[in-house]
């Protein structure tokens, strides 16, 4: 017979009751004896039993087994009890009275059953009660308990008891405890719909405050939405959340953005560089749909913030609004979708000490491999052969230079090793103090970081401290006080510092490899560094060229009192304050060049360029409203209104405001309907007198099916279907956009201004299901959305009689439409091993459809163009490589050139408009550099102890061109043109080029005047897909028995590898970083770390 939950027998024990009142009316007697009867047959039944440390649960299974009478008992009064026993062949009766007073509870015998219940005032004898630890001494420990809210509540009626052993009592009214235990054991706390917490029991920590956390499903869980939180179950937006704990949690990231990456569909996420305090992700939501900034808003505790500035420990979740309905409220910023942050609060509770730290070094994940010297040698005659010239290099040379005999006067000179640290450090150290009571509770974290560039003079270190504090000045009245102070110092070498790049890195595709990085050092001369005609030796540029410097310092105050008017009404405010500065130094000494031979003075670097400069910022930021939740009977309604204010100075010269008011209210039926409406009212001063205001509403429907009655398909747990429609509104462009600018120098105007221009204006619809199965253990999320900018804000071209430039006006329409799937799956195997995976898949294409005048931008390699999307490659169409075929035995051409420079070798182009002429007029859109396909996986298991976590991240085709940077890119102007101002090829490009034994190469011909093979063409295209490896993570929890001895909590020790591999096409660069010579790359980072709890 199988054990029988009490509350499953419910229905049945009535039927049986209602028939034993039937049966009373014929013979009370009769019914008694035959209850003695059956009460007879239980007991003298003898079982035996073996058990250690076992779930209390599986002692009742294991006496079942043996008996044939029903053990009926509820789940609740038995969870997280165990037992340890050891009897042969004795009676029922005779174990349940002796085993059960130890867990405080009893047994009642009826109708042939025996009942579990409670009984709390049945005396323990201590005596009967086995140890599951060695007992030195008993502790009394005494204390409150609470749940995690704010403010904490008192919990009554919590389970206290021993970790595999005997009930120590519960807490009383006000959350208040008293119990005894050993000192060394583990006591539990334990409540219905609470996750149990176990403390260890320490002779210093005698007062104990306790907070629970509330366990809740997937769809009761609350997220930070629109000001506020929300259950799932009643949200009709599309709105994610990022797992904190698998994205941010002891990666080594050096900047927030960067772990956004892979965590949520919708959500690209692309670093262009690994430049130390330059190497922040950019990060879009749903693609791009403007030509202004496309970056969403951030808000970190409810105001706008650089997200990087956060210290990743703090974090406490992200949220992420995708479309107008979840938006809305956020109005005139929320076009490109908002991020909520939310940093970590002080609990009610034992104060904690949590250490979080790593130390690892970072590489390039490409690193340039250039051709060595005498490969160079034999490479520049042949370059200088094919564009008319003579040899540089005789074979005497090349042969010295080759066998090393003389390194002085014919070097073989890596420059790569020379100037790049392979294995540059990166260290991080964070520790973070919380805890409190009922009245308040604090949270402080400080961390510091260092970061070691891969060049010479670059370098980054940061501090941090944050103090999120919570103050309950009465049960209905609590204020927040959050602080937070940063200071980051970088510093660069003093050489073309730019745009996530430094020229230095330039230099390796200019400095030829034959020239010496510096002289043999001698008594009495400065160092005498290898010069090749104007060509900067970076080693020199790097000891004696200077540097530049940054100090950043913020500080932020955040002040939130709320006020609980009623049970469902409540008041809130906030106000904050911050204040930024940026200091900049550059710095460079007078320094002579010598030769080494003569010991002349060949060059001088005289001072230049010493600067300095400070910049300061300050932002204000002010609110009110007013929320209202109420459920009646089967209406839940929740209703938000509020206002805000802004104010944002920019150095000495640029301020602007934005004035704000906003509504938004929800509504659910049973929890099967639901519906949101929302509307926002922004007033910027970027705008006109007359423009000022922009008017944002949004509607959006939910339907859960899964609670409806006729859906009755158990293995479906939640099936939600959404659609949304709204307005959004922005205002991301300069100041003093509608006024006509007066020079200070002349008085003279400067720039003209446009009075009517006004907000970009963005409407976006949104479809989309949730659906989780199988007791949640697999889940998906669909969206198709289509977002329309018009109005959008732009510059068109400059008119010839446009001295003073041209005028922004509201002038854009474009197109952006997608489709997000992200799948979830968990797994738990036993109570051992556990293993989870995550995919998600974006789909994203942009088009423009309007343009002023139809074209935008007239130079360059990025182009403007009514029906394509935004920022395409434009260049020239190539037809292959001109081949000796192509020529006849007077050198003439039987194919159209451009010029007469054109031979064997170079690149083919094509007369797209037939006329005869190859020239501008046959350019068109080349490519796409923006991936339409972006997706990710993350997969992780658990097992036992241990843990290991892999996150791939990658994206589709596009394109990677290396005319970036126009004509003058180093990855394909430099290795063509090996002339007196140097340029070095790789290995790959020397061995792929164009030569008469070669005519099937990749590459045209390598010359010193490289002439028409450097026209931006679609030649330089490359498809850019990839696939990486983002984070590879191993963890391993330490022993807490063993620990908990020398006062730690928890501990684990972690390695993790962040961008360890690279799959792509691409040869010369990075695709995801899509830079050009100068761009300092994405790194490769280790790391060995450690957390641990006190």
């Amino acid at each position: 017979m199988k054990i029988r939950d009490i509350r499953q027998c419910f229905f049945v024990k009535k039927q049986l009751l209602s028939r034993i009142r039937y049966v009373m009316r014929i013979s009370v007697v009769l019914l008694t004896g035959v209850f003695l009867s059956i009460s007879t047959m239980a007991f003298p039944q003898r079982v035996t039993v073996k058990l250690k440390n076992a779930p209390l649960k599986e002692f009742f299974e294991t006496l079942q087994k043996q008996v044939d009478v029903a053990l009926l008992f509820s789940e609740n009064i038995v969870n997280h009890k165990r037992i340890s026993v050891n009897e042969k062949d004795i009676q029922l009766k005779d174990l349940l009275e002796r085993e059960l007073p130890k867990h405080q509870l009893d047994f009642k015998e009826f109708n042939g059953q025996i009942t579990i219940v409670p009984n709390p005032k049945k005396a323990i004898k201590k005596e009967s009660i086995k140890p599951t630890v060695d007992i030195q001494e008993d502790i009394t420990i005494k204390g409150r308990v609470f749940n995690v809210a704010e403010p904490p509540v008192a919990l009554e009626n919590v389970n206290i008891s021993l970790k595999g052993g005997a009930t120590l009592g519960i807490t009383g009214s006000g959350g208040y405890y008293t119990v005894t235990a050993p000192k060394g054991a583990y006591i539990v706390f334990s409540a219905i719909g609470y996750h149990s917490r176990e403390v260890f029991v320490n002779s210093n920590e005698s007062n104990l405050t306790i907070s629970l956390q509330e366990d809740i499903s997937d769809v009761e869980e609350v997220v930070v939405v629109g000001m506020t939180e929300m259950q799932k179950k009643h949200i009709a937006s599309s709105v994610a959340s990022l797992d904190v704990s698998s994205n941010i949690a002891n990666k080594p990231i050096t900047n927030l953005s960067q772990s956004l990456q892979g965590g949520v569909t919708g959500l690209t996420v692309q670093q262009g560089s690994g430049l130390p305090g330059g190497d922040a992700a950019t990060i879009k939501i749903r693609g791009i749909s403007t030509m202004n900034s496309s970056d969403p808003l951030v808000l970190v505790d409810g105001i706008p913030m650089d997200m990087n500035h956060i210290d990743p420990v703090t974090v406490e979740s992200v949220t992420i609004l995708k479309d107008a309905a979840a938006a809305a409220i956020y109005g005139a910023r929320a076009a490109n979708g908002v991020i909520l942050i939310t940093t970590k609060r002080g609990k009610a509770g034992q104060i904690n000490v949590l250490y979080d730290g790593y130390y690892g070094f970072q590489s390039p994940t490409i690193l340039p491999e250039f051709v060595d010297a005498p490969t160079y040698m034999r490479t520049y005659n042949y370059a200088s052969l094919a564009s008319g010239g003579s040899v540089l290099y005789d074979d005497e040379q090349i042969r010295k230079t080759e066998s090393g005999e003389d390194p002085i006067n014919y070097p073989n000179t890596n420059w790569t090793k020379e100037l790049i640290d392979e294995y540059a450090p990166l260290t991080s150290h964070s520790l973070a103090l919380s805890g409190g009571n009922d009245v308040a509770r604090f949270a402080v974290t400080g961390n510091y970081m260092y970061q070691k560039g891969m060049l010479p003079v670059n370098k980054m270190d940061r501090f941090n401290l944050r103090a999120n504090t919570t103050v309950s000045l009465s049960k209905k009245f609590l204020v927040n006080l959050d602080v937070l102070g940063i200071r980051r110092n970088t510093l660069y070498p003093n050489r073309g510092l730019g745009n996530g790049g430094i020229r230095m890195l330039d230099d390796l595709y200019r400095l030829p490899p034959n020239v010496l990085p510096k002289y043999p050092a001698e008594e009495g001369w400065p160092t005498i560094y290898g010069r090749y005609a104007d060509i900067v030796n970076p080693i020199a540029y790097a000891e004696v060229g200077g540097h530049i410097g940054y100090q950043y310092d913020q500080a932020t105050i955040n002040l939130q009192p709320k006020w609980t008017v009623t049970d469902n009404l409540n008041l809130s405010g906030q106000f904050s304050y911050r204040l930024n500065s940026d200091v900049y130094r550059q710095e460079r000494d007078n320094f002579y060049f010598f030769d080494y031979y003569s010991k002349q003075l060949v060059q001088t670097w005289t001072v230049q360029r010493n600067s300095y400069s400070d910049k300061r910022d300050t932002y204000l930021y002010a609110s009110g409203a007013l929320d209202y939740t109420k459920r009646l009977d089967k209406h839940y309604i929740f209703a938000l209104g509020g206002f805000s204010v802004e104010r944002f100075n920019e150095g000495y010269w640029d301020m602007s405001a934005l004035a704000s008011a906003y509504t938004k209210i929800n509504y659910s039926y049973d929890d099967r309907y639901l519906a949101e409406v929302a509307f926002r009212a922004d007033g910027s001063s970027k705008f006109g007198p007359n423009k000022k205001w922009g008017y944002f509403p949004s509607v959006a429907v939910g339907w859960n099916i899964h609670n409806e009655s006729f859906f009755n398909i158990p293995a479906v747990n939640n099936l939600k279907i959404r659609a949304s429609y709204g307005h959004l509104g922005n205002e991301n462009i300069g100041y003093y956009q509608y006024q006509n600018l007066i020079s200070a120098t002349n008085g003279t105007e400067s720039a003209w201004g446009n009075p009517d221009i006004s907000w970009e204006k963005v409407r976006i619809t949104d479809l989309g299901f949730d659906l989780s199965i199988f007791n949640n253990k697999f889940g998906l999320t669909f969206d198709y959305y289509d977002k329309l900018t018009t109005d959008m804000l732009m510059l068109p071209r400059v008119p010839p009689s446009g001295a003073l430039g041209s005028v922004r006006l509201n002038a854009g329409k474009i197109s952006n439409k997608g489709l997000e799937a992200q799948i979830t799956y968990n797994e738990q195997v036993n109570p051992n091993l556990s293993f989870s995976i995550r995919p998600g898949i974006t789909y994203n294409k942009n088009e423009i459809l309007e343009l002023a005048g139809g074209v935008f931008g007239e130079s360059g390699i990025v182009r403007q163009r009514e029906g394509y999307a935004l920022g395409s490659y434009y260049g020239y169409v190539s037809d292959g490589i001109l081949q000796l075929s192509n020529f006849d035995e007077y050198g003439r051409a039987n194919v159209l050139l451009v010029n007469d420079s054109q031979g064997p070798g170079d690149i083919n182009y094509k007369d797209l408009n037939d006329d005869g002429v190859i020239n501008d007029d046959d350019q068109q859109i080349i490519g796409d550099p923006t991936p339409r396909l972006n997706y990710f996986a993350n997969f992780s298991v658990n097992y036992k102890n241990f843990d290991i976590e892999v996150l791939l991240q990658g994206a589709g085709n596009h394109d990677y061109s290396a005319n970036l940077g126009g004509k003058s890119s180093g990855y394909l102007w430099h290795p063509l043109n090996m002339s007196a101002s140097g340029g070095i090829p790789t290995t790959y490009r020397a061995a792929n080029s164009w030569r008469e034994n070669n005519q099937d190469a990749i590459y045209p011909r390598i010359k010193t005047t490289p002439g028409t093979n450097v026209f931006i063409s679609d030649y330089w295209l490359f498809n850019a897909r990839y696939m990486r490896v983002k984070f590879i993570q191993a963890g391993y929890r330490l022993n807490n028995t063993l620990l908990n001895k020398y006062g730690i909590k928890s501990s684990r020790i972690y390695l993790n590898a962040q961008n360890p591999f690279l799959f792509s096409g691409v040869k010369m660069a990075d695709p995801e970083s899509q830079g050009g010579s100068w761009t300092y790359g994405i790194m490769k980072t280790f790391t060995v770390g450690l957390t641990a709890n006190f």
